[in-house]
């Protein structure tokens, strides 16, 4: 997939607006190239592999902090009875927002509330996930979450159990609803992070990051509503930080070449005047199954004691200041190969 755009904000912090092609995410999804294969080894048996890596098209550097693989890195055994893979993977937490989270990992969308929703991955991990008929399971472990910045929590260190991550889903879906429960539980370390983490948590042995999922989705006609709350509980040393960050999406099909998505998110936080809205509604033209064009809006309001940028399209995103509202556009490309 490759995507990339440019975007415009009405007000940073410091420096006016600002014009400029997003780093991290474009309009639809983040650029990446991959590998997946499959060789059947009998008696329903198959082996499994993905290596996918993150590109930022503005400069042609790898993302995931430099990583040839950084997005998914796995090789697995699979059969009637699911799937168990080894390597680094999507948490279970990503599984669940698919379907009710119609923006996805758009520059306008609810990873600029939190920025580990569109970086739900461990290193080290097993994972395990199946489906029987219209549920689906899914499990992951892993001993030392991630080696590189931001979180720099490699882990695997014997009897401790710093930088370890723990991940389940259960889901049932059909073609016409789904509702999934899902719990991602990321261990801290000495000198570690978790991103997105709110400023004057100190993270060290002992800590966590949690976050609790409940999603769903139902189809009106070809319309997709979809709906969902990420709660958060974040214990830091001598501090915790809570929040519940609701969302509703609609997609909607206007002729078979234009859809049109829109999403509303609502950051309510623990803390005294530290939560926030988001806004963002996107225009889809599509020329052909794998090429699209599109143009967004999207718009941010804070709490006097946030900042938050309507845009996740950096690793340091362009705040407004605290307290500030933040509006801005984007047109760009998708395509697919």
């Amino acid at each position: 997939m490759v995507d990339a755009g440019v975007e415009h904000l009405n007000r940073v912090a410091g420096g006016g607006s600002l014009t400029r092609m997003p780093t991290v995410t474009a309009g639809v999804m983040p650029s990446r190239l991959g590998f997946r294969g499959t060789e059947t080894l009998g008696n329903g048996l198959k082996a499994v592999f993905t290596l996918e890596m993150g590109m930022a098209l503005d400069t042609g550097a790898m993302q995931q902090s430099g990583r040839g693989f950084g997005r998914q890195a796995y090789v697995g055994l699979a059969g009637d009875w699911g799937s168990l893979t080894l390597g680094r993977q999507y948490t279970m937490g990503l599984y669940a927002m698919m379907g009710s989270d119609l923006m996805g990992p758009a520059v306008f969308g609810l990873g600029s509330l939190n920025a580990y929703i569109p970086n739900q991955r461990l290193d080290n991990a097993v994972a395990y996930r199946g489906k029987f008929g219209n549920w689906e399971l899914g499990a992951a472990y892993s001993a030392g979450r991630d080696s590189l910045a931001p979180s720099n929590c490699a882990g695997e260190n014997g009897s401790s159990s710093s930088c370890d991550a723990y991940s389940a889903m259960v889901k049932y879906a059909t073609p016409t609803w789904g509702v999934t429960l899902a719990h991602d539980r990321l261990k801290g370390g000495p000198g570690s992070s978790f991103f997105g983490q709110p400023a004057g948590l100190t993270i060290g042995d002992g800590s966590r990051d949690d976050h609790t999922y409940l999603t769903g989705y139902f189809m009106l006609d070809k319309t997709r509503v979809g709906a969902g709350v990420l709660h958060r509980s974040l214990k830091a040393v001598g501090e915790t930080y809570r929040s519940n960050q609701y969302y509703v999406a609609v997609s909607h099909p206007i002729s078979q070449q234009v859809v049109v998505d829109a999403t509303y998110t609502y950051l309510d936080a623990n803390r005294k005047q530290a939560d926030a809205h988001l806004v963002s509604l996107r225009g889809n033209y599509h020329l052909s199954k794998r090429t699209r064009l599109y143009a967004l809006l999207g718009h941010v309001r804070n709490d006097d004691q946030v900042g938050y940028s309507v845009s996740g399209g950096t690793a340091a995103p362009a705040s407004p200041g605290l307290g500030k509202s933040q509006t801005g556009v984007m047109v760009g490309l998708f395509h697919s190969f």
